[in-house]
């Protein structure tokens, strides 16, 4: 799900994903990049996403991923998911739970 929500915003490369996930979590979530690959092959041998290459600099190349349609859809149906999930877990737990409209509407 959190790949996919970063390649909403458009095309990166796999040290990109690493690195957003920690910026955007505050240093708390560190994203191997071994472990990254395998999401990013599973995802793209599902259809949600493709992989092109791209020249950088003289000779060395960089491999993109990019969103595609069947993955956005399956995003929206994710990330449902667990936002029910989330909310439900929140309220076993007694605890107030404020999700944005925003939120549910991605």
């Amino acid at each position: 799900m959190l790949v996919l929500h970063l390649l909403r915003q458009g095309d990166l490369y796999g040290y990109e994903i690493t690195k957003a996930f920690k910026e955007k979590s505050g240093g708390n979530y560190t994203m191997i990049e071994a472990a990254l690959y395998v999401v990013l092959y599973r995802l793209v041998n599902a259809g949600y996403i493709s992989d092109y290459e791209k020249l950088v600099g003289a000779r060395r190349r960089r491999r993109y991923y990019h969103l595609e349609d069947k993955g956005r859809e399956y995003y929206k149906e994710i990330l449902q998911e667990y936002l029910t999930v989330t909310k439900s877990i929140a309220q076993i737990l007694d605890m107030e739970c404020e999700f944005s409209d925003n939120a549910e509407r991605n």
